[in-house]
């Protein structure tokens, strides 16, 4: 379940960041020149997206290269891209509280899309997650702890290479305690037992 336990998850996101410190800085330096130039770059952030939820749960190390060699996942980037940056940037333009209402209601369509579900379904899906809690304020701090770690990342492009891979961390570990779905920890946690 999605809770209040903001600091566990972050240590937990902190340690699979430092396990995987630097596949992740390659994959973000990857995704950020994917951004420069536009258009691979909601590619290129969904698979690393994708990679890190995979290890996150196999216990395997990330591949920096798995930020570019899944060709099939592009069109499904860029439709939930547009799909949820569209409606939320005219709801940011009105008055603010429609584009962050919009953006906690579909809080998990990335995860769900990253999980192979199409785009209009996994839009469906996270706000029925949504509708389903009863603490919303917990997905509002967790939204928060997402915001803040973005405004650090326009401090600089360093702040940027690293912030980029925690909120992607980040957002996978609420999805996946949310649904109650186990993850392996990071090699700095595991106890070897003889």
């Amino acid at each position: 379940m999605l809770d209040l336990q903001i600091d566990q998850r972050f240590k937990r996101t902190w340690d699979f960041f430092v396990a995987n410190a630097t596949a992740l800085l390659l994959g973000s330096l990857v995704v950020l020149a994917g951004f420069l130039v536009v258009i691979p770059g909601p590619w290129f952030a969904f698979n690393l997206l994708q990679e890190a939820l995979e290890c996150m749960r196999t216990g395997r190390p990330v591949r920096w290269q798995a930020a570019y060699d899944r060709p099939g996942n592009f069109l499904k980037s860029w439709g939930l891209t547009l799909a949820m940056g569209i409606p939320i940037a005219l709801g940011f333009m009105l008055f603010v509280v429609p584009g962050v209402l919009l953006a906690l209601f579909w809080f998990h369509a990335p995860m769900l899309a990253v999980e192979g579900r199409p785009v209009l379904e996994s839009l469906a899906e996270s706000g029925r997650i949504f509708q389903r809690r009863k603490d919303w304020a917990s997905y509002f701090i967790n939204f928060l702890v997402l915001v803040v770690l973005s405004a650090v990342a326009g401090a600089t492009v360093l702040a940027c290479l690293v912030t980029l891979p925690l909120s992607l961390i980040y957002l996978a570990y609420c999805y996946t305690d949310e649904l109650g779905q186990g993850t392996v920890p990071p090699p700095s946690e595991r106890r070897i037992i003889v």
